[in-house]
């Protein structure tokens, strides 16, 4: 953000609009970009500066840059205006107008919302597990009650927005305890995850594991933050072999192996994001030294693996 002000400066005139949508802690509109603008000599309000948090996930960005309701912070009354004016030109959604500290706390709780939601759910299905339930199940049936909307448990919260912006909350706030406490929860999933893989080839010798995705989630291509590396240097600390296998992925810090070589000789798949093509395969065709399976993510038909020869473990189904 500082780099991308210093490079418009220059070029700012009189009159002009300056838009900020990166995600920023509350007040760095005014503390820090605003500031680098006026070097030029031009003081705010002879320039118009505003903030209008992206609200796009990968996989649907322009979808969502047209359709999304959008939140608009302005540095004063004609400042949001023009912003306004300016987003109306492509928004279908809804435009909301505020001041700058309000917007940019507004795009920080609801990627802070989602990561406590997701922590809440990774707790319900360690709770599940030690009392013999399945958590899918509980979950589905809670979420049938109209003010009850629990997301879905997982190895770990990745992205550039979930994982990293409740930290911005964080920085100079001593009132963040359930904030961090998400932040430990979702960050301790991929241990979790090691640790039912554990139960599993503790009879193995020099055990191989097999990675299915390692992007941060389902369907894309973006590893950043991804709870599969985290659970890759983990699994390599403790002495198992990793081989990582995703269709979707091309660039990654460990070697990408197509499928065969990714489960010859191993001793267990570890899915840990949830593309859909993974649905697809068929587990009679793979080549394992032993069968093994932990669905992180709950997407395959378990009962076809099983009937394959697999041991399936489901995160947060204390039945299997």
């Amino acid at each position: 953000v500082r780099t991308a002000a210093e490079m418009i400066r220059p070029y700012l005139k009189r009159d002009g609009l300056v838009v900020l949508e990166s995600t920023v802690p509350p007040g760095t509109s005014e503390r820090l970009v605003i500031p680098i603008l006026e070097k030029n000599g031009l003081n705010a309000g002879e320039f118009y500066f505003a903030h209008c948090p992206e609200r796009a996930i990968p996989g649907r960005t322009i979808y969502e840059m047209i359709h999304n309701d959008r939140i608009i912070g302005g540095y004063d009354n004609k400042s949001a205006e023009l912003a306004r004016s300016l987003y109306a030109s492509f928004v279908k959604g809804n435009i909301y107008l505020t001041d700058l500290k309000t917007a940019e706390l507004v795009k920080l709780m609801e990627n802070t919302y989602r990561d406590v939601n997701i922590a809440l759910a990774n707790e319900f299905a360690q709770i599940a597990e030690e009392c013999g339930i399945n958590v899918w199940e509980a979950i589905e049936l809670a979420n049938k009650h109209p003010r009850v909307n629990i997301l879905r448990p997982g190895p770990g919260v990745g992205g550039h927005c979930i994982a990293v912006d409740p930290w911005f909350l964080t920085e100079n706030s001593t009132k963040s305890k359930m904030i961090l406490l998400a932040r430990e929860i979702n960050d301790s999933m991929p241990n979790y995850v090691l640790q039912i893989v554990r139960n599993l080839l503790k009879d193995v010798k020099e055990p191989t594991i097999t990675i299915f995705g390692v992007a941060y989630k389902g369907n894309v291509d973006d590893t950043r933050e991804t709870p599969a590396l985290k659970f890759i240097k983990l699994a390599e600390n403790e002495g198992y072999r990793v081989k990582c296998y995703d269709p979707y992925v091309k660039d990654f810090e460990y070697e990408l192996f197509g499928l065969s070589e990714a489960v010859k000789d191993s001793d267990c798949i570890v899915l840990i994001a949830d593309h859909d093509v993974f649905r697809e395969i068929d587990p009679s065709k793979l080549e394992m030294r032993n069968k093994n399976l932990v669905d992180t993510r709950n997407i395959l038909d378990h009962e076809k693996w099983r009937r394959a020869g697999f041991k399936v473990k489901v995160l947060g189904d204390g039945k299997c």
